[in-house]
């Protein structure tokens, strides 16, 4: 045979022989063990002699369950028996006949049964055994518990002075939920405010200093206090609408019970407006909910054309403006319309959370779309919806 010959492609005969050691290999790292066993059946029965082995089999896998999971097994008793050992065969490996006595009332039979105690291993962790040979489970870390924080809230121009904190505590004062949500997205958990003291007064930007705000946080067993106060403003009349607003002003600070400065401070200037609405609660709730997304980084929510109900203009042209500084846009968006040529009038047809609706008479839809994608001052985008004007504003640009 030549060198070439020699240190090229393997055999057939070669691969075949690597396959078995390879086989052999697995089969003598396999769990496989032998265990004699005796089995009987009556000597009626049609085959007698495979029912016989059937007992021997059952009487094997039983074997290597008590060896495998031992007094464990007791609690799956009824599970075991019907899925491992009425079901021996599915654990034999391979077994050998060492006797047979057939006799006139029984069949007997002594069988060396091989069982793959691997199966039988897996079975018994799916029907929820432990083995008897299983490490002890070690205890894992405890719990990481987030730090607790408390919500000192004061809301001034709703209804009164209402507080979240004191002995005439409010529960469902407006912008709660958006405050109590941003901290538990910061790693808070938030827990009810301290019952103690009287009802904070109006005075001052918050509603307690920070000396306070840790005493009331100790009394709850809170790391911290959110303390936000919330001061809604009269409501007036917006000039050149039919329409009333209501300002309100916001604050809040972080205060931790250890001590040192605060580490998150915010304030917001809004307002809230429409036609008869309950523009006090409304405004409180817009501030909180600003004010959150300043503080922790929440994502304000978008206004979207398709949220709460449509603002259509019962006649003419609806141009519909969505989105933060809609009515900064809008009031842009009005004055080009009105100078356009062929507009006979151009009105508020409503207002909504972001929302402007104005009125067109006199201009075609597809006329008061470009007039307003033309406009100048800020940046949207704008599209006809169903026969309906809708400028989504992405940002106001300086006065």
């Amino acid at each position: 045979m030549s060198a070439s010959t020699r240190t090229g492609s393997p055999t057939i005969g070669g691969v075949a022989a690597g396959l078995a050691m390879i086989a052999l290999a697995a089969v003598a790292h396999a769990d496989v063990i032998t265990y004699p066993s005796h089995g009987s059946a009556a000597a009626t029965d049609a085959d007698a002699r495979t029912r016989a082995l059937d007992a021997a089999f059952a009487s094997a896998v039983t074997e290597a369950v008590a060896d495998l999971a031992g007094k464990n097994a007791r609690a799956q008793a009824a599970a075991v028996d019907r899925e491992i050992v009425r079901r021996a065969r599915r654990f034999v490996a391979s077994f050998a006949v060492t006797g047979e006595h057939p006799g006139a009332d029984r069949f007997e039979i002594d069988v060396d049964v091989r069982i793959d105690r691997d199966k039988v291993r897996t079975r018994l962790l799916e029907l929820g055994v432990v083995l008897a040979d299983a490490p002890p489970v070690e205890p894992g870390p405890p719990a990481i518990q987030a730090r607790a924080a408390t919500l000192l809230y004061r809301v001034t121009g709703v209804a009164g002075v209402q507080a979240s904190f004191g002995v005439a505590a409010a529960t469902d004062l407006p912008g709660v939920d958006e405050l109590t949500a941003a901290l538990a997205r910061s790693g808070y958990r938030a827990v009810a405010a301290s019952a103690a003291g009287p009802a904070p007064d109006a005075d001052g930007e918050l509603p307690v200093d920070d000396d306070s705000a840790r005493a009331l946080a100790a009394d709850v067993k809170a790391e911290a206090a959110l303390v936000v106060g919330v001061a809604v403003g009269a409501p007036g009349p917006v000039r050149g609408t039919p329409l009333t607003a209501t300002p309100v002003r916001a604050w809040l600070r972080l205060v931790e019970v250890g001590g040192g400065p605060a580490p998150i401070a915010a304030a917001v200037a809004t307002a809230a407006w429409g036609n008869g609405e309950p523009l006090a609660l409304a405004a409180a709730t817009k501030a909180s909910r600003a004010l959150a997304a300043r503080a922790f980084g929440a994502a304000a929510p978008r206004a979207d054309v398709a949220a709460g109900p449509p603002l259509v203009a019962s006649k003419g042209v609806t141009v519909r403006v969505v989105g933060p500084g809609a009515w900064q846009a809008a009031a842009l968006v009005r004055a080009d319309l009105a100078a356009a040529p062929g507009a006979t009038a151009v009105g508020v047809a409503g207002v909504g959370a972001d929302t402007v609706a104005l009125a067109v008479d006199g201009l075609a839809v597809d006329k008061a779309a470009s007039i307003a994608k033309a406009t100048p001052g800020f940046s949207a985008r704008t599209k006809v919806v169903d026969g309906v004007v809708v400028v989504q504003v992405k940002a106001v640009g300086a006065p």
